[in-house]
């Protein structure tokens, strides 16, 4: 049941406002060092059903619907909501970058490769893609904003062109070291392709990083990385911008 989420999280979702960039951030441990950011379009209680959230996390951020949206430069007010927020929290903490771990999963990694990238520090990459327009283009996750994004006019060079600067593979360079990269052998929503270009980008960039494989799919492989490593949340408060 839990490694069969992929193909079963994006039915009957193309009736969501995808311009919302509206999120919701969960605080939990004051003295916590992750802060994690859960897929695109997953509640925070499913995602700790699912076991996919970081133990003792400093905060939790569920995605905007507009995280993947079929207007180009909302997509871009999304993600930078949501760095300005997580910016931050990190001041607030007065944790140091090399303190800090960010953690991204599926499309989360959108915005906690950007934001671990902007103030170096460390990032777990877990299921994630080296670009987020020929991703939106080529997932089977996100093929009804595509339709939807065409019926308005826009094509993939205008999400290329909005996105420059945001793609996964353009913010690798300040990632502190003990950076990792884990990555699904058998994912059912990350084209191969989007795949080998952030492995590619990684070796080029990033040579000491570390880059697991597993072989589960999408949410399997989110799912077996959090239980060997970092586990379940305490201590949470929601607060919705």
């Amino acid at each position: 049941m839990l490694y069969t989420l992929g193909p079963n999280l994006f039915r009957g979702i193309s009736g969501g406002d995808d311009t919302s960039t509206e999120f919701l951030r969960i605080d939990g441990d004051p003295h916590g060092t992750v802060i994690c950011c859960l897929p695109w379009l997953m509640p925070y209680k499913l995602a700790v059903g699912r076991r996919i959230v970081p133990r003792n996390f400093l905060a939790c951020y569920e995605m905007p619907r507009a995280i993947v949206s079929s207007e180009p430069e909302v997509c871009v007010r999304a993600v930078e909501r949501l760095i300005e927020d997580m910016t931050r929290v990190f001041k607030r903490s007065r944790l140091q970058p090399s303190q800090l771990l960010v953690v991204g999963l599926s499309i989360g990694n959108a915005v906690a490769t950007a934001f671990a990238n902007r103030i170096g520090a460390r990032l777990c990459s877990i299921s994630s893609a080296d670009r987020g327009d020929l991703t939106l283009w080529e997932s089977p996750a996100s093929r009804h904003v595509r339709e939807l994004a065409e019926a308005k006019g826009y094509r993939l060079s205008d999400f290329t062109q909005a996105l420059e600067g945001l793609h996964t593979v353009q913010n690798l360079e300040n990632l502190a070291s003990g950076s990792r990269f884990v990555v699904s052998l058998r994912d059912e929503l990350i084209p191969q392709p989007r795949r080998e270009g952030l492995i590619q980008a990684v070796h080029r960039v990033l040579p000491a990083a570390e880059i697991t494989y597993l072989d589960a799919g999408h949410f399997g492989t989110m799912i077996e990385t959090i239980r060997a490593g970092l586990g379940e949340p305490a201590n949470v408060q929601l607060a919705r911008a």
